[in-house]
């Protein structure tokens, strides 16, 4: 145990905790951070949850990402869903990015203009498990918040 003068106090203690609070949150921080350099770019997949059976292949590239259906149960997706998605990625940090979708690749359902119109999908990846990162995805609509915890999975 590091023993202060008694011109240090109580205080003097605090500042030295506080100090080793600072570095072992750099620390985190920095772990984090290179957690979410893997996933920024590369080829990924969704693997199927509970609260959607659907799995996605994931390809993200710069500013672009690209979402293919890889499987879903019979009649659950629209012909429309299942086609391939472009979307336009905004890196807000190195761990959460805003997702909308890409209307110049072409028209776009009424569930992407939703999306597009509330400020996009905000993703936040969380924790690495594996080859995989779980995230949190976000959509803040008028009428309600909608989120989604997932994950991505290294291909």
């Amino acid at each position: 145990m590091i023993v202060f003068s008694s011109a240090w106090g109580i205080s003097g203690k605090l500042s030295l905790i506080g100090l080793i609070f600072l570095v072992l949150s750099t620390g985190n921080l920095q772990a984090q951070d290179e957690f979410c350099a893997a996933f920024k770019e590369g080829s990924f997949y969704i693997p199927p949850t509970d609260k959607l059976p659907v799995s996605y292949k994931v390809e993200r590239n710069g500013e672009t990402q690209i979402e293919t259906v890889k499987s879903s149960p019979k009649g659950l997706l629209t012909e429309e869903t299942e086609d391939t998605q472009y979307a336009v990625v905004k890196w807000l940090d190195n761990c959460s990015y805003r997702l909308w979708y890409d209307e110049s690749r072409g028209p776009l359902s009424a569930v992407q203009q939703m999306i597009n119109r509330n400020n996009g999908i905000l993703v936040e990846l969380l924790s690495v498990d594996g080859n995989c990162v779980n995230f949190r995805s976000t959509l803040v609509k008028p009428e309600e918040i909608v989120t989604i915890l997932g994950q991505q999975c290294k291909d």
